[in-house]
């Protein structure tokens, strides 16, 4: 009768041993082992976010988006350094439908500019998009601007140049050095 209760007896002393384990305070905090962040956000106190939702907004009601896989606040240089990032331009405003992705950025939030040194893809409705080398994103002033190589691309054309500044809201975008090539068939405001 006695060797019927043994595997019990051994279940429970196991259950109240994990038990008195799990209540224990410890000095060791699990990191996760190859984190694809940055390492520090400049120096100074900082704060690991997980996956992030930044917004901007603005006195028009309408609100500027960083999503991003992973991030660090620096606390005293006031800037968030993401990676796997896709940042939203102007949603709730006429002019939404701007979406830019980069693998890296650094939002500044004092001076309103979001750095892309890693370069970046941009897309906006009505099948424009862009491959852009190093830019920055002036909030302040609602500009893009890629002193490097860049190529854009929409329906029927397609411009590759240097020195891009696309100003989102106007509706305005000057290049130097551009090479065009069009193409009739898809040109805008033709038929057939």
């Amino acid at each position: 009768m006695n060797l019927r209760i043994l595997p019990w007896a051994a279940m429970a002393l196991l259950v109240l041993l994990l038990a008195i384990r799990s209540a224990l305070p410890t000095n060791v905090v699990a990191v996760p082992a190859s984190e694809p962040g940055p390492e520090t956000s400049g120096g100074g106190p900082e704060i690991r976010l997980g996956p992030v939702d930044v917004r901007e907004l603005r006195d028009d009601g309408s609100w500027n988006r960083l999503d991003a896989d992973g991030a660090v606040y620096g606390y005293a240089s006031r800037t968030v350094s993401a990676w796997g990032v896709t940042v939203f331009l102007g949603e709730g405003a006429p002019f939404a439908g701007t979406t830019v992705r980069a693998p890296r950025a650094v939002w500044d939030l004092d001076g309103k500019t979001i750095g892309l040194s890693e370069g970046c893809q941009a897309a906006r409705k009505g099948g424009w998009a862009g491959e852009l080398s190093a830019a920055t994103l002036d909030l302040a002033g609602s500009i893009l601007r890629v002193p490097g190589p860049a190529r854009i691309e929409g329906p029927g054309v397609s411009v590759q140049g240097k020195n891009l500044a696309w100003e989102w809201v106007e509706g305005k975008i000057t290049m130097e050095s551009t090479t065009s090539r069009l193409s009739p068939a898809k040109g805008p405001g033709r038929k057939g």
